[in-house]
């Protein structure tokens, strides 16, 4: 939620202090880039320490960074803030998601990742609702950004709190997955790495898309002609739809075949992208949103449920954090090269560049990607 806060109106804030499209999309970037160190250092030091490390990371060290973009001016300090907000914000994902596939079961992993990606949704979508209106209040982006310390040092307490009798630094033994109970030699050979290679290529791809989808706020306020609020509302619109599907669309996963899922989700994607390209009116941007929604509720828990059943119970940390890198890795093009893009040839160009990166990803997962655990089972 302290993130969902700003991120309706940083590109808005950004403008608003003289920076030009393409050296926001370029600090949007930065910030992703950050991420991709924060998450796979977060998933390993997770696997060596337990939760508690890099979940206060995640939350009390992110407060003073973001109090940083109410005070300092100029681009290069902003690039150093952006890059170290990534770096720290993201350590709690890797920890969070591998600690869900060492311990949920085979039948039900994707289902429980749905309930985890829904409570994540349900605040992103709360901080993206109220940040529109606190943007527009006299307050003005200022008030958004005090907001976002409050929720993460309130997310930090909740870490303390709840995870009282676990030392800052404790060396843990794994908590094996279902895989390495049912079959214990697994433990001891070596990592797979082509189906997590794959599967990283092809989140790179679908979140290369969202990585576009991050010029969203620009494509509203300047093509259709919104303001911050309805904007505000046009994610949390989204954000519910991903709400009521997370669930259903887990279980469906875990009944039935997690390719196909991710298959869809990527196309879906696609299909909102390719309409964002020509969208002049609102409720074409509430269309598409849910469109775009639909096709993330449908990839996420899929993908990530299937990439846990092909990894080890000690690796499912490290693994998850690989993973997330490669999420933000195609989030940093779709971003840093979208400013650039849009420059160039205008939000047309920009949209249907994602709208292929989708493409080709659900490409690759047609050609390439495997479930392995249907495969130990008829072993």
């Amino acid at each position: 939620m302290a993130m969902a806060v700003l991120n309706p109106i940083m590109p808005l804030y950004l403008k608003d202090k003289g920076v030009v499209p393409s050296v926001i999309g370029l600090m949007l970037s930065i910030g992703m880039v950050g991420m991709v160190f924060g998450e796979s250092s977060g998933g390993w030091l997770a696997d060596k320490s337990g939760l508690k490390l890099p979940m206060s990371i995640g939350t009390f060290l992110c407060a003073p960074l973001v109090l940083c973009f109410v005070f300092v001016s100029g681009v290069p300090s902003l690039f150093l803030v952006f890059v170290l907000w990534g770096l720290f914000r993201a350590a709690i994902f890797g920890p969070a998601r591998g600690y869900i596939g060492n311990t949920a079961g085979l039948s039900n992993k994707a289902t429980i990742i749905a309930v985890y990606m829904t409570c994540i949704t349900i605040s992103r979508s709360l901080g993206s609702f109220v940040s529109g209106y606190v943007a527009d209040s006299r307050w003005g982006y200022n008030g958004d950004f005090y907001l976002s310390v409050g929720l993460s040092v309130a997310a930090g307490i909740l870490v303390l709190i709840g995870l009282r009798k676990i030392p800052l630094w404790k060396r843990v033994e794994n908590t094996e997955s279902q895989i390495s109970r049912a079959q214990p030699d697994l433990i001891k050979k070596p990592v797979g790495y082509r189906p997590v290679v794959i599967q990283s290529i092809v989140a790179m791809l679908f979140f290369m898309a969202i990585g576009v989808n991050s010029f969203l706020p620009l494509l509203a306020t300047e093509v259709v002609g919104v303001d911050a609020t309805r904007v505000g509302i046009l994610y949390t619109i989204g954000g519910m739809v991903s709400v009521v599907l997370f669930i259903p669309l887990g279980r469906l996963a875990d009944r039935k075949n997690k390719k196909s899922l991710i298959i869809m989700g990527t196309l879906f994607s696609a299909l909102n992208l390719a309409g964002l390209a020509f969208a002049k009116e609102y409720w074409m941007l509430i269309g598409l949103q849910v469109v775009g929604n639909i096709g993330f509720a449908m990839f996420t828990p899929a993908a990530v449920a299937l990439l846990s059943n092909n990894v080890p119970g000690y690796w499912q940390g490290t693994a998850m954090g690989v993973y997330g890198a490669a999420e933000d890795i195609g989030i940093i093009i779709g971003s840093g090269v979208g400013g650039f893009v849009w420059t160039a040839g205008g939000p047309v160009a920009l949209y249907l560049m994602g709208c292929g990166a989708a493409v080709v990803g659900a490409l690759v997962c047609i050609g390439l990607v495997k479930d392995m655990s249907a495969k130990r089972s008829t072993v």
